[in-house]
């Protein structure tokens, strides 16, 4: 058995923030399995494949560990996540029961809506020759999309975004504010969850409040936990892809082009852009027994990150792999993980960054990043993406 392969490694650092590539690079090539003391002390994986397959081993690489899918670790809150802070069997029971929801078909009904919404936010700020991607589109796009496909009044749309903004941005720098928009949260929740006991209709959470597991329907407490996780699990990836795939875009003059005159090339170019730039970087999961890899010992309870954004730049699977080449194929990224906790919401995430592309670049062929305002980036480094993005047209 080898020395434990300790690395310097911090992703909640600006230096981190700025470039995670080379890292992730150096590590691929001669430590794929590497410890970092960071935040309690966690392994990471970096290589695709282990990721990968650590991903559908649910047995040995467990998300059944409430507050451990974040690193640092959160507290645990009264409900764990649902589905996501569960392993199969429960798992499955609590997927397979709202899964007809997220199915392709019915995802392409909200199609022209969220194409409305996207002319509607574009209209607001074409004429002031600049927006903000992040505050006046990416975040309302998807905040909008999410509530009509929740049947949740869009009258709420702007409290729902204040509490989710501080839960995320406040997780490291303001931890009690965070709590205090958790419990906020949690309350309309309880009141959605309660107006469809009354009332149930033929929407998501009509059927939650409905569903029964192993014969019995979920508690209070599981309703709460499932409506946090639709709320907010998908939230910040979302928001971030469509984000960076227009900063991207902002510097590419002859991509724009071409993906306006070839508009079939924008699904294959969203898979591009979610893989090249990750919006996940990374997610913990548990070890539950113990396991030699690259004779490293990984321990009982020890944390594992999934670096998806190591994964995604892994030269084993693709080729030119730090290039964002529009029409790759094959493109079998981990964006979206994988394994039974493949993102529930992946064709909602989809349709929603595809169609923000497609509108902006209709209706705002020419743009670049502003020349007075500097992007800033998120600074937390499990997600990558951008606290502001001003953009000029």
């Amino acid at each position: 058995m080898k020395e434990r392969a300790v690395i310097a490694f911090d992703h909640h650092t600006a230096e981190w923030v700025e470039d995670p590539y080379s890292v992730y690079r150096q590590m691929r090539d001669g430590c794929p399995v590497a410890y970092s003391e960071a935040h309690g002390g966690f392994w990471l994986l970096s290589r695709y494949e282990d990721v990968r397959e650590a991903l559908s081993d649910w047995q040995t690489i467990s998300s059944n560990f409430p507050g451990r899918i974040a690193i640092p670790h959160t507290t645990p809150g009264p409900a764990p996540g649902i589905p996501i802070e569960f392993d199969p069997p429960q798992h499955t029971q609590y997927r397979s029961a709202v899964s007809t929801f997220f199915s392709p078909g019915e995802v392409k009904k909200l199609e022209p809506e969220i194409t409305r919404l996207a002319g509607e936010l574009i209209d607001a700020f074409i004429d002031q020759g600049e927006c903000d991607i992040v505050r006046d589109y990416a975040t309302p796009l998807l905040a909008y999309s999410l509530a009509l496909f929740l049947n949740l009044s869009l009258a709420d749309v702007a409290e729902i975004e204040r509490w989710a903004d501080a839960i995320f941005a406040g997780r490291l720098k303001d931890p009690e504010g965070a709590k205090r928009a958790q419990a906020a949260l949690a309350d309309y929740i309880g009141e959605q969850m309660s107006a469809r006991k009354l009332n149930p209709g033929d929407d998501l959470f009509s059927t939650l409040v409905q569903m029964e597991v192993d014969g019995t329907r979920l508690t209070d407490t599981e309703l709460l936990g499932y409506g946090r996780i639709i709320l907010l699990a998908g939230r910040e990836a979302v928001i971030d892809g469509l984000s960076n795939s227009l900063w991207y875009l902002a510097g590419q003059p002859e991509k724009r082009l071409r993906l306006n005159s070839e508009p079939e090339l924008l699904r294959p170019a969203v898979e591009e852009f979610l893989r090249f730039m990750s919006p996940i970087q990374l997610l913990g999961r548990v070890a539950t027994k113990e396991v030699e890899l690259y004779g490293q010992t990984l321990h009982e309870g020890e944390s594992v990150a999934m670096t998806y954004g190591s994964a995604n730049r892994d030269e084993r699977i693709f080729q030119e792999a730090d290039r964002c080449l529009l029409d790759r194929k094959p493109n079998p990224h981990l964006a979206f993980g994988g394994g039974p906790h493949y993102c529930l919401g992946a064709h909602l995430a989809r349709l929603v960054i595809r169609v923000g592309i497609s509108c902006f670049l209709q209706r705002i062929p020419e743009f670049s990043l502003s020349t007075d305002r500097a992007a800033e980036r998120k600074p937390n480094g499990d997600a990558r993406g951008f606290k502001t993005l001003p953009v000029e047209f």
